[in-house]
């Protein structure tokens, strides 16, 4: 067996990465460290497990190299926030063991595929968003589902999340909050310029379009990003990949939005 350790570049994660690596190696599991820098991915490998030890941030990155891979992934927090990184060091290790034994049984989350003009761009695990390029401006964006026009939003923009992400930039936007093992594709508009524009849950299975009648800028899981030229067509749908993740086996979904998120407090 060989695992992934897919670290933050900070003195705290790496500090855990090193006592992560002999707490394997201890096992004769073999352990490669890829520290996570922009622009980089791992080196190819037999890897059955990819543990990430930082923040969201770097398990957003180390999901979109791992789903695409089949490998299952794991989260621990040396981050600011650590939603989707919902270890503690402390603990980290006797869930590592729990994994290695077979006892935790990982959930599959839905990704989405972002395409500019027919070309993929990736799959992201968190959301696509089409934004404004000026601070002053806003943007016109036509939204089209399965090729039938739906609404054009005035505003800063669209935003199209996963259930995982809908707990990130979407809540912040105005979204709902989706169970992630559910699927559905959120339609967030973004500061809106009309009080009828709302959010809508798309079925996974629809295409989403979009094209903006000015320059845009499209974000990509918040990492990735360009500049969209005016008139180019954006679609997003259901990715064929999906990110298998170990979540912590004793705090539910809506422990951590109470811990994390301060909800219904």
């Amino acid at each position: 067996m060989k695992v992934l350790l897919f670290v933050k570049n900070s003195p705290n994660a790496l500090d855990t990465a090193e006592s992560v690596q002999k707490f394997l190696e201890d096992k004769g599991i073999g352990v490669k460290i890829f520290i996570n820098e922009p622009g980089k991915v791992p080196e190819e490998g037999d890897y059955k497990l990819t543990i990430v030890i930082g923040g969201d941030g770097t398990f957003l990155a180390g999901a979109r190299f791992s789903a695409v891979k089949g490998i299952p992934i794991l989260g621990i927090n040396e981050g600011k926030f650590g939603f989707l990184t919902e270890v503690d060091r402390d603990e980290c290790f006797s869930i590592i063991q729990e994994i290695l034994e077979g006892k935790l049984k990982p959930q599959k989350r839905m990704m989405i595929s972002a395409f500019v003009e027919d070309k993929l761009i990736g799959h992201y695990l968190n959301d696509v968003v089409l934004s404004k390029l000026s601070l002053a401006r806003m943007v016109e964006v036509s939204a089209f589902v399965d090729g039938e026009f739906m609404v054009r939003v005035y505003g800063d923009g669209i935003l199209l999340s996963t259930p995982t992400g809908s707990t990130a930039y979407a809540l912040s936007a105005g979204g709902p909050i989706v169970h992630p093992s559910l699927e559905t594709i959120l339609f967030v508009p973004i500061c809106p310029h009309t009080l009828s524009n709302r959010p809508v849950l798309i079925p996974p299975t629809s295409e989403i379009s979009l094209v903006s009648s000015s320059p845009t800028f499209l974000t990509l899981d918040g990492q990735e990003g360009m500049e969209i030229e005016p008139k180019k067509k954006i679609t997003v749908k259901k990715s064929p990949y999906y990110c298998v993740l170990y979540t912590h086996p004793r705090r539910s979904f809506f422990h951590i939005l109470r811990e994390k998120l301060r909800w219904g407090r």
